[in-house]
């Protein structure tokens, strides 16, 4: 049995396309979530549409081929078109609708950690004063992602930005030492 090691580091054909895209997307999501978010929704809708389309146009073609009637195929296609349909049209409410709830479940989480720093007050201060930080932030963040922006997805923009600029100069300092 003959063993061949493929060396993939000295393969100067590898360019990070990976690490540009999700560059690119970090960008939509750290300065645009709502609207990248709302994009995912409306993209979602139009799957489903067509896959709706397409049960439907597949009933019709078992029908005339087979002289089947499975209204299941039919119903099927036309509960797609509809959620697909609002799903498209609601995809706003859907976007909104996410960025409440993280900022709600930011906020209890906050109040959960708050209520729980009274447990290290007497005997660390140090974790206290950690933890009282950290649920203030926690709730100052869940505000900020029901007025503003969807926090999470911000900060996961901005560590998918960290990470292909990382990623590209990882890239460019081995090019350039060859």
């Amino acid at each position: 049995m003959k063993v061949t090691v493929i060396n993939h580091q000295n393969n100067e054909s590898n360019f990070p396309i990976g690490s540009i895209l999700l560059l690119i997307l970090g960008i939509f999501l750290a300065f645009n979530s709502e609207g990248f978010l709302s994009s995912i929704f409306i993209f979602l809708g139009i799957l489903i549409t067509l896959y709706g389309i397409f049960k439907i146009i597949r009933y019709y073609q078992i029908k005339n081929q087979f002289h089947l009637d499975d209204s299941r195929v039919m119903m099927s296609g036309v509960s797609s078109i509809i959620i697909g349909i609002l799903t498209i049209l609601l995809a706003s409410f859907l976007t909104n609708a996410i960025q409440i709830i993280t900022g709600i479940w930011l906020i209890f989480s906050g109040l959960t950690k708050l209520g729980n720093v009274s447990l290290y007050k007497s005997n660390h201060t140090r974790t206290y004063i950690i933890e009282l930080i950290v649920s203030i932030l926690f709730i100052l963040l869940g505000i900020y992602s029901i007025f503003a922006e969807n926090v999470v997805l911000v900060v996961l923009g901005i560590i998918l930005i960290i990470y292909s600029i990382i990623d590209l100069v990882n890239y460019f300092t081995r090019m350039t030492r060859k």
